[in-house]
């Protein structure tokens, strides 16, 4: 079974910081494929054992629309599990219209729930 994680931050550190959940789960499920956005991340991952290969993501990441280009590339990447480490509903739809059997994600609502608890904690404590 082919797995991948996707990881939708920019930054080297944003994605180097997930690096130890990404090991954990290929401690589980054998050596896997990572997507992302950084385009250095390749260069910093070559020689780790338990990364199978880094994926680049270039032009399918911006737009709500690109969800269809988005399913076409996964698919055709051939995974049959992925860990979507980013709150986003376009990555999710993508993975289900790609017909990946095995999705795990943040849920997209809770971030807005939580995010909207700590202000009302926050204001209340003004007032």
């Amino acid at each position: 079974m082919k797995t991948a994680i996707l990881l939708s931050y920019k930054g080297i550190g944003a994605n180097l910081l997930h690096l130890a959940y990404c090991h954990e789960i290929a401690k589980k499920y054998g050596p896997i494929s990572i997507i992302t956005i950084c385009p250095k991340l390749s260069y910093i991952l070559k020689d780790d054992p338990l990364i199978r290969e880094v994926i680049y993501l270039e032009n399918y990441y911006k737009k709500f629309l690109d969800i269809f280009k988005l399913a076409k590339f996964m698919k055709s990447i051939q995974i049959e599990n992925i860990f979507i480490f980013y709150p986003s509903i376009r990555y999710y739809l993508s993975c289900k219209l790609a017909g990946i059997k095995i999705l795990n994600n943040i849920p997209f609502i809770k971030k807005k729930i939580y995010i909207w608890l700590k202000l009302q904690k926050s204001l209340l404590k003004i007032f």
